[in-house]
């Protein structure tokens, strides 16, 4: 039996452009890629439900969730790590490099925890779809967070992205277990 995910495929691809694009428009960018985000969720959920498996879906939740989680964390110790600080008394400059490098360590750990799920839900539709594109985005997402360190890996997670993109466009419009060829008993005369 197969199942149709047209509709699905469009969004997750409709989606994945927008997540995309958002990240290099200034000011709307943001309201533009958590539509796209908005869109891929919806997009894996209805995947999930057609194939009975909800791990894309479940998984890329728990990525954003982490990311969003993690960034409300960083954003609390920056801002409490100024409120205690007393009026009029300055940072020394070590002290304020030493912060700098503690908030970006924890935004490459936010973006490794958030790419760990990310990879996951992507195996997930490889594994569903049999769109090689979506394994390709989990390797290139994974490797990207890890390199985030030395600054290569922003560029490997918008290749991950590209990537993205094209296994919606390439997977299959319908899912399901092919049928078996009709099996021919060979007659022996």
């Amino acid at each position: 039996m197969t199942v149709n995910v047209r509709s699905e495929k469009n969004m997750g691809l409709w989606g994945a452009i927008l997540t995309l694009v958002g990240s290099f428009i200034p000011y709307v960018g943001g309201v533009i890629s958590l539509i796209g985000f908005v869109l891929i969720l919806l997009a894996l959920k209805g995947i999930g439900d057609a194939v009975n498996d909800e791990r894309p879906f479940k998984n890329y939740l728990y990525g954003v969730i982490f990311a969003i989680g993690g960034l409300i964390v960083i954003i609390v110790l920056l801002l409490g790590t100024f409120a205690i600080v007393p009026a009029g008394w300055r940072l020394s400059e070590s002290a304020g490099i030493g912060l700098a490098i503690v908030f970006f360590i924890l935004f490459v750990a936010l973006i490794v925890g958030a790419a760990y799920f990310q990879k996951r839900a992507w195996l997930a539709m490889h594994e569903i779809t049999g769109t090689k594109e979506f394994k390709d985005a989990a390797t290139w997402v994974w490797w990207g967070a890890l390199t985030a360190i030395i600054l290569i890996g922003f560029l490997l997670l918008l290749i991950a992205r590209i990537f993205v993109i094209i296994g919606f466009n390439n997977m299959p419009e319908e899912l399901g277990e092919e049928p078996e060829p009709a099996q021919v008993e060979e007659v022996i005369w």
